[in-house]
This record gives C-alpha cells, sequence and structure tokens, in this order.
C-alpha cells in the first residue's frame, strides 16, 4: 500500500503580502505602545489616549527646556548658574540717626559688588518704627561711568515705604547693588540687614559704601 504525499507551498506573492502585515503591525505596536511606555514618545497620541504613556514615568526635562530668559529685574530666570567663588552670608547693622535734627546721618546708601548673573538674596527689617510711612528706601543697581568709556547705567527696582523688605536679585550687568535708606521719624533706628549669594562686600569709603559701614558687626537697636 503507497501513500501519496502532498507538497503544502505557500504562493511567494501570499508569503511577501503576509510578511508585509506582519511588519506593518509589529510597527505599529511600537509605535503607538513600546515608545509611549518605555521612553514616553508618543507621536499618534494614543499612548497618552490609553494612559500607556504613564508607564513611562514622570516627563525628563532638561535645563535648556525650562530656561527663561530674564529682563532686568526679574528673577523668574529658570537656567542654572556656576560661579568661580563660593557662596557667602553677611550681616549688616545700618545705623541712621533722627530726621530732622540738622546734623545729617539719617539716610545713607549701602551696596554690595556683584557680577553680572551674580544672585543675591536679602532680607532687612527696621524695628520700633511705628509708622511705616516713616521710614523710605529704594532698591536699585548701578554700574559707574569710567573716565573715556561708558557713561553710567541705573536700574530702579523699587521705590517704597516700610519697615521690611524681602528678595532676590540676579545682576543684570557688572556694578554695585543696594538700597538708599532714609529716616523720616523722630529717633535714630537700626536697619537689620541679611544678605547671602554670591557678591563681594564694598570696602568703608568706596562707591557703595561711602559711609562706611562694617558688615557683621552687631549694634543694638
Amino acid at each position: 500500500m503507497s501513500v501519496e504525499l502532498t507538497s503544502l507551498h505557500t504562493p511567494r506573492r501570499t508569503l511577501f503580502w503576509m510578511v508585509g502585515v506582519a511588519l506593518v503591525v509589529a510597527s505599529l505596536i511600537v509605535v503607538c505602545f513600546v515608545l509611549p511606555a518605555e521612553f514616553r514618545i508618543d507621536p499618534t497620541g494614543v499612548g497618552r489616549l490609553t494612559g500607556v504613556i504613564r508607564l513611562a514615568g514622570p516627563k525628563q526635562l532638561t535645563a535648556r527646556d525650562v530656561a527663561a530668559p530674564s529682563a532686568a529685574g526679574d528673577n523668574t530666570g529658570t537656567a542654572p548658574r556656576y560661579y568661580a567663588s563660593g557662596y557667602r552670608s553677611d550681616f549688616v547693622d545700618i545705623p541712621l540717626k533722627a530726621s530732622g535734627t540738622g546734623e545729617g546721618g539719617d539716610e545713607l546708601e549701602y551696596k554690595v559688588r556683584m557680577k553680572a548673573g551674580g544672585t543675591l538674596t536679602y532680607s532687612w527689617t527696621v524695628p520700633g518704627v511705628a509708622n511705616p510711612e516713616e521710614f523710605y528706601f529704594d532698591f536699585h543697581g548701578e554700574a559707574p561711568a569710567r573716565p573715556g568709556g561708558a557713561e553710567g547705567t541705573v536700574v530702579e527696582y523699587r521705590q517704597a515705604t516700610g519697615t521690611q523688605s524681602h528678595g532676590m536679585l540676579v545682576a543684570p550687568f557688572d556694578g554695585v547693588f543696594g538700597w538708599y535708606l532714609q529716616n523720616q521719624t523722630e529717633k535714630p533706628v537700626v536697619v537689620h540687614l541679611r544678605i547671602g549669594g554670591f557678591y563681594d562686600l564694598v570696602p568703608a569709603g568706596e562707591y557703595g559704601n561711602d559711609f562706611g559701614i562694617e558688615a557683621n558687626k552687631a549694634i543694638s537697636d
């Protein structure tokens, strides 16, 4: 008894068609599901629609993605900054005499020296002033004019009255930055200033510290 074997042969065109369909399906799976789940890449939107994209975890951002340019006086820029010198912090007690005595000393300027891009955080209070309207301050920065060079630059940040102020500054240029302070009360006061960041103290008698204020020397109210 003989058995006749029949050979099963798939036409080449059909084989190519099956391989092509398999490649298309595999590509769709990769694009619609694997890329969103593994790399948060979702060109078709299917990953977000089906929720598969959540399997990739939080979105990873670089500093370039979130960096924003800062205008003069605007502290919203988020780009990282790097400095050659270390972070420092100081306290500065600034005495002001009573107003209206004719002796002077009821107003002065105190600033620190900063390079462009340097940061300064600050917090100051004036205890013992009953009426906040009687203490005036002007927060600003200056790049002094140079002989034979560029003319001076002044940028105003805040002009107001009050007994305290807290904030942060990114210097837009090389110069000195700080406060003009004016005591308008009839008694002497002491401004307690705390600063930190990347800056240099201005030596006594130099531009920005003409009144010779010494940092890190406590003065009682």
